[in-house]
């Protein structure tokens, strides 16, 4: 056997005998995926860029607009307006456009007029270092010193509770109400704003009965401009008040603003 052909050989031996010797790698399995917790309509209906929240799609903040660690969203300074920057859950088309179809939280018989938000853009100017009004807000006409009493919101179960009382858009109450919506339960935030001051009723954890008076029209947010600022807000599905910063109340990732037609009830 010629030398070339031999070592050839003697090649190709060796190498027949190191596969011999090693054992194929197993692939690693791939993770599982976990189960969709939401209904496949619901999903298959939501666009880009939003997130299925139970059965209605919530926008997701657009780039550049990410969560801080204190749960605060970080806006680009480009995008001042409440309005701009919250998910808004419109008015329902079954329930009237008129403000005169509503009962709102003031004693007056007559239906109060609108001084800004709904379809009136809130262009009055708030006090220094204030939050902005939310989206689907309103500003009812009333005199200062008139009473503003807790509601029973449409759908509502059992007493409503007073979840924040302080400064927040001006002197502020904020009332937590368990509405039934769609056969589940939604827990709805209504925020009574620019008041005079809290009543003496007006204590965070207190149960309200419908008509209870929780504060006094004022004008501490809307200097010269008296007048009840009511905004209604649904906290988020998995969140809940109990341990939650009332700093947070509005911030959108704990709830969202809804159109105050929605909850308010009916004359």
């Amino acid at each position: 056997m010629q030398p070339l052909v031999r070592a050839a050989a003697f090649a190709a031996l060796f190498a027949a005998l190191g596969a011999l010797g090693k054992t194929p790698r197993a692939k690693a399995p791939e993770p599982a995926k976990a189960p969709s917790t939401v209904a496949p309509g619901v999903a298959a209906s939501c666009g880009p860029r939003t997130l299925p929240e139970g059965d209605v799609c919530i926008p997701l903040p657009p780039p550049g607009r990410a969560p801080q660690p204190d749960g605060r969203e970080e806006f680009p300074e480009d995008i001042p307006t409440a309005a701009e920057r919250s998910p808004l859950v419109p008015r329902r088309p079954e329930r009237p456009v008129a403000v005169a179809a509503y009962r709102f939280p003031l004693t007056a018989e007559a239906a109060p007029s609108v001084l800004a938000g709904l379809d009136r853009p809130f262009d009055l100017s708030l006090e220094a270092g204030e939050v902005s009004p939310g989206p689907g807000a309103v500003l009812l006409d009333a005199s200062s010193g008139d009473a503003v009493v807790s509601l029973s919101l449409e759908g509502q179960e059992g007493p409503a509770e007073v979840a924040f009382v302080g400064d927040m858009l001006g002197e502020t109450v904020v009332t937590a109400h368990l509405v039934r919506d769609g056969g589940r339960l939604r827990q709805v935030l209504l925020v009574h704003g620019n008041l005079d001051r809290p009543s003496e009723r007006a204590v965070v954890g207190a149960p309200l009965e419908a008509g209870d008076e929780i504060g006094f029209v004022g004008d501490s947010a809307f200097r010269g401009r008296p007048g009840l600022y009511l905004e209604a807000r649904q906290l988020r599905e998995g969140t809940s008040l109990g341990g939650l910063d009332a700093a947070r109340l509005r911030h959108d990732i704990v709830s969202v603003p809804i159109d105050v037609r929605n909850v308010v009830p009916l004359r």
